[in-house]
């Protein structure tokens, strides 16, 4: 006598309630089948999924999905295990019947003589259910937003969640928010990009945000890695000023499209700690937007003379050829106008080793006991800022506002808030024509220092903030084919802050600059 088959599937949203665990679920499924004679083929389970998502993006129905042709039955613990979505439920529904298989629940619900029946008339239920929770978490949400509390879900990378004053909000993480700050600075003080920076975090064996927050509550970690996507969405998120966010209406929950809750005057809700602060926050932004070149990318680090190094022949930039044969580096700079087929003049082609070693050379004698500045803003308010971040509410707003039933409490309320940063613009406007002073300041270490302590990205940075430009000439025909410092003439305009100074006091900053390297 043939033995029915059965396949037992279990899912759970989030793996904490005891009662409704996967092995809890797992264990009454194998009750069930054992009490019917039933034999098991398997069990396939999906954690950390919602009822409500697609059944093709579960791994573990999917596994359902191709055995419904060799199972009799396929067994869940409860009918809300299968979905929560009426049309889902039902497309598993009609699944299942074409491929000879029946649906049923081990709480007795759907049984194998009535799920038939039952199914069509239990999904709407489940369905109901879901547009209740939905209901409740959408009347919730809008409750916390009028108080200026954590809308809910998982806290953004640098922020815990935690429970003060009957509501939830932001707390500093100190390990994500020490890695934000160290990238942010990295970024704007030394030189890095966002490719060395994944790479870096990548190697050294980073969680990403994902497994991060896996680790912290405990949980099976799944082995992500940073992105520069990811890495950029962390930095740019709005979040990181302790501010309740929310994506723009009709628009995908990413970091691009974050903005602030508005309070009744216009003003973000702060829910936490700033993690970057605005200074930081804006500059951040700024040059992430300015160094832009596609968002997700796979890029390999920079050459140290990249944007440095030209032909000395036609004036023209020199490519970095990477080689490496045996362990040994033989990687070249040359000039595109001298190969192929249409040369417009003699092959120009040197040793990347000798070279980067010459210009760093020379780099270091003339400048590596000078003390590094960086620009800062002195005194002032940052209206620039400021305005920038109320024209992106006021944006926001507008596009809330045509969403919204005229005359409704909620389009009033926008208006209110509209009206109120209306003012504060004018305001900002008459401040702008006070301009905002900015000085160069000694960072507290030499360019020698700074520079061993930066990535080949970051010493490229530096070479071309103090204005290298390194020509090289051709190789004669008669000369011996190794590299010589001959080639090359390094050259510098000098550092970013003496060029950034009026004349008059930057000749005064290159005299003193020359007694300094005379006596060096």
């Amino acid at each position: 006598m043939r033995v029915p088959t059965v396949v037992i599937y279990v899912r759970l949203s989030r793996d904490s309630d005891a009662s409704t665990s996967i092995d809890s679920q797992t264990a009454a499924c194998q009750a069930y089948a054992e009490s019917h004679g039933w034999r098991v083929l398997f069990v396939a389970d999906d954690v950390d999924v919602s009822g409500a998502s697609k059944l093709e993006t579960r791994e573990g129905m999917s596994k359902v999905l191709d055995a419904l042709h060799s199972a009799d039955y396929v067994l869940a613990a409860k009918l809300d295990r299968f979905a929560r979505s009426v049309l889902e439920f039902a497309l598993l529904s009609e699944l299942a019947t074409n491929g000879g298989a029946t649906l049923v629940t081990a709480d007795g619900t759907l049984g194998p003589d009535t799920s038939r029946l039952m199914t069509n008339i239990l999904a709407a239920f489940a369905e109901h259910e879901r547009d209740t929770i939905k209901a409740r978490i959408n009347a919730s949400k809008a409750h916390l937003r009028t108080v200026g509390r954590w809308l809910g879900g998982a806290a953004p990378y640098g922020y815990r969640l935690i429970k003060r004053d009957g509501g939830t909000y932001l707390d500093l993480d100190p390990v994500a928010a020490a890695i934000v700050r160290d990238c942010a600075d990295r970024l704007l003080d030394h030189g890095a990009s966002l490719t060395g920076l994944v790479r870096e975090l990548n190697e050294s064996g980073t969680p990403s945000p994902a497994d991060h927050t896996r680790r912290r509550d405990g949980r099976k970690e799944r082995g992500t890695k940073w992105s520069t996507s990811t890495l950029r969405d962390v930095l740019i998120t709005p979040a990181v000023r302790g501010w309740l966010i929310q994506a723009a209406p009709g628009k995908p929950r990413t970091a691009l499209n974050l903005a602030p809750v508005l309070d009744a005057s216009g003003e973000p809700h702060k829910v936490g700690p700033e993690l970057l602060d605005a200074e930081t926050f804006t500059s951040v932004r700024a040059a992430l937007d300015a160094r832009a070149q596609g968002r997700g990318s796979d890029r390999t680090g920079k050459a140290l003379l990249l944007h440095v190094v030209r032909c000395a022949v036609c004036s023209g930039p020199m490519y970095h050829q990477r080689r490496n044969v045996d362990g040994k580096d033989y990687s070249t700079y040359l000039c595109k106008e001298g190969v192929g087929r249409h040369v417009e003049h003699p092959s120009n082609i040197v040793q990347a080793r000798g070279l980067e070693a010459q210009t760093q050379a020379e780099f270091l004698e003339r400048f590596g006991f000078f003390g590094l500045m960086h620009k800062v803003q002195s005194s002032g308010r940052d209206v620039a800022r400021e305005l920038r971040e109320t024209d992106e509410a006021l944006d926001n707003l507008a596009g809330n506002l045509a969403a919204l039933a005229p005359g409704g409490r909620a389009a009033q309320a926008v208006i209110g808030q509209i009206e109120s940063l209306e003012a504060k613009r004018a305001t900002l406007m008459s401040e702008a024509s006070t301009p905002v002073v900015t000085e160069w300041v000694d960072s507290g270490r030499t360019v020698a220092e700074e520079w061993e302590a930066r990535t080949t990205e970051g010493r490229n940075a530096m070479l071309r903030e103090f204005g290298a430009v390194v020509a090289v000439t051709p190789l004669a025909r008669t000369a011996e084919r190794r590299f010589s410092t001959d080639r090359a003439a390094v050259r510098f305009e000098g550092p970013e802050w003496v060029r950034d100074t009026d004349p008059d006091e930057r000749r005064l900053m290159e005299i003193e600059m020359e007694l300094a390297l005379a006596n060096e």
